[in-house]
């Protein structure tokens, strides 16, 4: 990767000039010989070298391939200026030694399925030996680290009659004529490139952050009977009685009747013989029966001084609300299912085509005819959710939902009625929006001479950084000023008319919805003639077949939290067209299309903040060719006779794209404060 310096005076139009000093050459040593050894690790390849400083060599590795640069190193091989072996040994592809300039040789081992593991720093009396292990499961090894540090824990203070040693001047070093000069730029000294290295390694792991979560709570008791009394139990103690006598025993203490029925009991039959033991002092009598009903189990209603029990009371004898409710952002599918799963039962029709065959048969030994219609079949399913170890909360509650009025009728009892109508208050919320501005500019780096990179690596390496509002993607060790120099190496490009906003529209999209801007133009893609003689008439018939090329970029908004993140993914894709390829004998032809297409996945960005995708580059191609008739198209010497002028363009997109959340609440005043200019009430006939 090229790194391109930009100044700031450069792009005023002012010009600077730099004076470097050439730094002395060390003495270059010379590779004369290069031998190849067989181990049971892998191989080791020996160089041997003559005269010189001793060399260094720094490695990196790409994929399936090692490469070293040996510095202070000349190749000096006695028949050729470079070297190459195939094969080797096993899982070696190749090894290659050749002349990188004048001071460096560029070693480069390719293996088959991944990098050989090297051992590179070995210096013999015969010269550099390089072992390479190839075994599958070699590892490399760690750095030896000697057994103890000598360490010095006081400090040691010379005694004042002893004199401190004076610094030695070397009187033979040379005087530098002309030192390196110090760059300046706007009144501001440059400093100079320094190398860091990785950064360490956290102490401990570290969670990803968590945000706020919404809670609210909805209170699961059931109905209460009210016996409508204050009497008290001063002592209670029954041993083994069944539900339905210590029922009948609190109802006489409180002056009330009981109606107990066993009808429809079911399953649930074996309530009312339910053993209870109770131990009550100072209790309230109301407080005891409702206890006693719910470890049995049964299910009872107050009307006026009489109370109904029974393990399955009859729909005439039980206190039933009907409520319809009325949702306005969740679908009412969604709304029931939701309520099935808490215990409510519910039922859908569907309607299903059948096909029916019929045969008839005309008349004995003729033919069969077979009869085909379709009739439309209703069939009622049922919706219950059974649970295996927690009984459902909402069991008992009827659910029915209306897809057209996008209604829900609840029948049960009122507090099931009053927690389901709770339920669907807190899943009816709005889905939130966004207003996504982009920005899409079109970076001519022809214009910026940046023909092997593109305009975000030519700013400066890359890194990762959500600083400043701007999230954007660079190697760098300050991202906030590396986002600032890009937004402002960008806006120069756009100032100096390097650049253009192609478009810049704000798309508002609701969450979990996706939304596409496409600037295209259609082109003939494929021409097809098919030229047929019907009676002696020759019928020529043209297809045409059409394609979109251009710029096309997709927006999904999956997720906006309630901590103010937005998740979304962008897909933008450029097409043009290439050169037509015609075929002559069907007079037709064919026009390729070049798309380039990127998919930036699941990106998490905060409100606001700015996401930067850089890197779609298109590369452009004119040949144009001026000729003499004729004469040009002669061979070899034709060339005398024509002219040929290649352009070459090369184009980068840039997206910008900052979402912003809509607040849709009742405080909201987006889109009701817009005050048209002149030219536009002017268009909008307001004046007259």
């Amino acid at each position: 990767m090229k790194r391109f310096f930009k100044f700031g005076s450069l792009i005023a139009g002012g010009a600077l000039s730099v004076l470097t000093a050439q730094s002395a050459e060390a003495a270059a040593t010379a590779i004369q010989n290069i031998e190849l050894n067989t181990t049971k690790t892998g191989m080791e390849l020996l160089l041997s070298t003559k005269g010189g400083d001793t060399p260094q060599i720094f490695a990196v590795k790409r994929d399936n391939v090692l490469q070293a640069d040996i510095t202070n190193a000349q190749l000096a091989l006695p028949r050729s200026k470079s070297y190459s072996k195939q094969n080797p040994v096993p899982t070696i592809e190749s090894i290659q030694l050749e002349t990188l300039n004048d001071n460096t040789v560029r070693l480069t081992i390719k293996g088959d399925d991944k990098a050989p593991i090297a051992d590179l720093n070995k210096i013999t009396g015969q010269g550099l030996l390089i072992s390479l292990d190839t075994r599958p499961n070699a590892v490399p090894q760690p750095s030896e680290l000697p057994e103890a540090i000598e360490t010095v824990t006081d400090r040691t203070l010379l005694p004042a009659h002893i004199a401190q040693a004076e610094t030695e001047t070397d009187a033979d070093a040379p005087e530098i004529l002309v030192p390196s000069p110090e760059v300046i730029i706007d009144g501001n000294p440059v400093v100079a490139p320094t190398l860091n290295g990785a950064p360490p390694f956290l102490p401990q792991a570290v969670p990803p952050p968590v945000g706020d979560i919404a809670v609210s709570e909805v209170g699961a008791a059931l109905d209460v009977i009210d016996l409508g009394t204050a009497e008290r139990v001063p002592r209670l103690v029954l041993r083994e009685a069944t539900a339905r006598e210590a029922l009948s025993l609190l109802a006489r203490a409180a002056g009330l009747n009981l109606a107990f029925t066993e009808a429809g009991a079911g399953d649930g039959a074996a309530a009312a013989d339910t053993k209870v033991t109770l131990d009550i002092e100072d209790e309230p009598v109301q407080n005891v029966f409702n206890y006693v009903l719910q470890i049995s189990g049964l299910e009872a209603n107050r009307v006026g001084r009489t109370i109904f029990v029974g393990p399955r009371l009859p729909q005439a004898a039980r206190n039933l609300t009907v409520r319809s409710v009325r949702v306005n952002q969740v679908d009412v599918a969604t709304a029931v299912n939701f309520l099935v799963f808490m215990g409510a039962e519910s039922a859908f029709a569907d309607e299903q085509e059948i096909e029916v065959v019929e045969s008839t048969i005309d008349g004995v030994g003729d033919d069969v005819e077979q009869i085909e219609r379709t009739e439309l079949e209703t069939s009622v399913e049922i919706l219950r959710a059974d649970y295996q170890d927690s009984p459902p909360l909402l069991r008992g509650l009827q659910v029915i939902g209306d897809a057209r009025t996008s209604s829900i009728t609840l029948v049960g009892t009122p507090r099931q009625v009053e927690i389901a109508t709770t339920q669907l208050v807190q899943l009816d919320l709005r889905r939130r929006q966004v207003a996504i501005n982009l920005r899409v500019i079109d970076v001519n780096l022809s214009a910026l001479e940046r023909f092997d990179t593109s305009f975000s690596f030519g700013v400066d390496d890359t890194f990762a950084s959500q600083g400043n509002g701007l999230l954007t993607l660079a190697f760098n060790n300050n991202p906030l000023n590396v986002a600032r120099n890009f937004i402002a190496a960008l806006e120069a490009t756009i100032t100096n008319g390097n650049s253009k906003i192609i478009t810049d529209p704000t798309l508002i999209v609701q969450e979990g919805q996706d939304a596409s801007v496409n600037l295209v133009e259609e082109v003939v893609n494929e021409l097809t003639t098919d030229v047929t003689v019907d009676e002696g008439t020759i019928v020529t018939e043209t297809e045409i077949e059409l394609v979109d090329v251009g710029l096309t970029l997709a927006i999904n908004v999956d997720r906006v939290d309630d901590n103010g993140f937005v998740s979304l993914s962008v897909a933008p894709t450029i097409s043009a067209p290439g050169a037509p390829i015609n075929f002559p004998a069907s007079e037709s032809f064919v026009t390729p299309i070049s798309r380039r297409a990127l998919s930036s996945g699941q990106i998490r960005v905060r409100d606001g903040q700015t996401l930067v995708l850089s890197g779609i580059i298109q590369d452009t191609d004119i040949t144009s060719i001026r000729k003499v008739p004729i004469l040009g198209d002669l061979p070899i010497i034709g060339a005398l006779f024509r002219d040929t002028d290649t352009t070459t363009e090369r184009q980068e997109l840039i997206v910008l794209l900052t979402p912003q959340i809509l607040d849709d609440s009742d405080e909201s005043i987006y889109g009701y404060s817009y005050t048209p200019g002149e030219d536009v009430r002017e268009l909008l006939g307001e004046d007259e």
